[in-house]
This record gives structure tokens, sequence and C-alpha cells, in this order.
């Protein structure tokens, strides 16, 4: 399935994902222009949550199409350790789907994904998107959208924040 290998992707390491693709640099600390996600309500996790053999955690939609997703299963070595992908275009970096993956203790990076994200399986797939205006938290990991097409995520020290124009890593 679609989701699976970009999941395994992230599982096989995220220090093995490539930059030379034309993608971000990460920086060390968030972008002076990461935003403040206190004061979006927080949704329900568990109604995010996804359990399948290779898949324990949470998935969701982006308002502009992302698939973001925290699969338990990448710390099963290391339990702190907290994993985060999203997925889909970056108009900003070229034509096709990317894949931004972050870890507790390591920064974002990205990459073009392989295969590209499939609009039509992503629509038929179920997973709920995360609205407008509102975070989504788990242990260390907090994503919040807004309603211009932004997508910002912590986990950790680490994160991203992508917009339309821009994806900035850290």
């Amino acid at each position: 399935m679609w989701s699976s290998i970009g999941r395994a992707h992230l599982a096989v390491g995220l220090s093995a994902l490539a930059l030379a693709a034309g993608g971000a640099q990460a920086t060390a600390t968030p972008p002076a222009g990461f935003p403040d996600l206190s004061a979006y309500p927080p949704v329900d996790t568990q109604t995010y949550s996804q359990s399948s053999p290779r898949f324990i955690g949470f998935d969701f939609i982006t308002p502009d199409g992302q698939l973001c997703s925290h699969n338990t299963m990448n710390s099963l070595g290391d339990p702190a350790r907290l994993t985060l992908s999203c997925e889909g275009p970056r108009p900003d970096l070229g034509p096709g789907t990317w894949l931004v993956g972050v870890a507790t203790d390591e920064p974002a990076v990205v990459e073009p994904s392989y295969p590209p994200l499939d609009p039509a399986s992503l629509a038929a797939s179920g997973i709920k998107q995360l609205p407008p205006m509102h975070k989504i938290v788990h242990r260390a990991i907090e994503c919040g959208v807004d309603d211009h097409g932004m997508t910002a995520c912590r986990v950790g020290d680490h994160g991203f924040v992508l917009t339309p124009t821009s994806t900035e890593l850290f």
C-alpha cells in the first residue's frame, strides 16, 4: 500500500534522507516565524489513531494535502525517540511529492517521496483532516495548521514549517 512505503522509508533512518535533491537545509533553532500553537485548540488524538501490522500511531491530512504520520513502530529500539513525517506536494521544491521527516534526536530533512503520494488513494483512505487553526499533540509531538496553507510541527527540539511558498526545517 502507498502509505506503508513512505513509512518504511522513514523507518530506514532519517539520517539517510538526502538533502541534495534541492531540499531545504535544517537550522539548529526554530525559524523566527514558528507560530505560537498555544492558541490552537487540540483535537482528540485518539480520533486520528491508526493501527495495522506495520503501523501504530496517528495520521492526519493537512488542509493543503500533506499526509502526516507518527508511527510508534519507528521507536521500538528507543521508546524515547519519536518520529514524524509529512508527505505531499511542496511547490517551492518542484513537481512531485516530497517527504519531510523529523525525530526527537535529529533535525528535519526533506527528500522526494517514492513512489509519489497518490492523491486519489489519500482521498479514499479515510484519514481525517486536521481542521484549520487546530493542533494535534502526542507526547513531544505538536503539529498545527492555519487557514492559509501553513503546517508547523515540532518533535522535541526539531521540526519544520511548511507553507505554499517555503519549506523551513530545524
